[in-house]
């Protein structure tokens, strides 16, 4: 009796460490998936971790460095779009970004600067406009004439006189460089100099003939009573078709004149 107990307690203990034995074979091969992926996984980021330290601060550097670029992007599609507030909100927060190019950063003042001198901001117009021809290498010239229109419109035109004297030497096209005389007379002018304004708006006729420089002088001599000069210089507005929005105030004076000279 005690040997066939024994035997049959053998076997028992045989039974079960062959179930235990079953039992953890079964559960590797459950584990075994979870095992691979797990080390997959993290051999992924490891991989992930080496590339973002070898490759990843050249990149983040050109994203910080290009943000001003982007925002400029972004503004030019709003501006295209006639949001223009939102556009000056971009462009204001570019203006505070890096760019890879002087160019961009001076032309953001420059589109900064028109949208407030169109909506008849002169004062944050004339500031941006002053960061956009400062440049040395990339003044925006376009904004030269906003930025001294923007000055005389808020009574500075002793500080207009310096950035309308920079205008002049940077501009080549008959069109700018007479518009640059007008803006220089207009100057002279408000100084109580006609004399010089005189003298500017004669050089501006003669660089484009029926210009703002010959509205200015028509006016200027008629004020005199030198009616016979002021025809001279209207005649010449109506006949070059420059200025359709003050041909009625050209007629004017040449009616008036005429009826003076009766």
């Amino acid at each position: 009796m005690d040997i066939k107990y024994e035997t049959n307690t053998a076997k028992q203990i045989n039974d079960i460490n062959s179930s235990n034995s079953s039992q953890q074979s079964s559960l590797f091969f459950l584990l075994k998936p979870t095992l691979i992926l797990s080390a997959i996984v993290l051999v992924a980021v490891l991989i992930v971790t080496l590339a973002y330290q070898i490759f990843g601060p050249p990149i983040l550097q050109r994203l910080e460095d290009n943000v001003g670029e982007n925002l400029m992007k972004l503004a030019q599609a709003l501006e295209q779009n006639k949001n223009t507030e939102d556009a000056k909100r971009i462009y204001e927060l570019a203006t505070r970004s890096r760019f890879t190019g002087e160019f961009n950063r001076t032309y953001v003042f420059y589109r900064l600067g028109y949208l407030c001198w169109a909506d008849q901001e002169f004062e944050k117009s004339a500031e941006y406009l002053k960061q956009a021809v400062q440049s040395q290498e990339y003044p925006q010239k376009n904004a030269y004439e906003l930025l001294v229109d923007s000055l005389l419109r808020i009574g500075k035109h002793e500080e207009a006189l310096p950035y309308t004297e920079q205008w002049l030497q940077k501009v080549q096209k008959r069109e700018e460089l007479e518009n640059a005389h007008y803006y220089l007379g207009r100057i002279y002018q408000l100084s109580n100099d006609l004399s010089k304004a005189e003298e500017t708006w004669i050089k501006g006729h003669k660089i484009l003939p029926g210009g703002k420089s010959s509205f200015e002088l028509a006016f200027l001599y008629k004020k005199q009573g030198d009616c016979k000069k002021a025809v001279y210089y209207a005649e010449s507005v109506l006949k070059a078709g420059l200025l359709p929005t003050r041909e009625s105030a050209i007629k004017k004076l040449i009616s008036q004149c005429s009826g003076s000279a009766k």
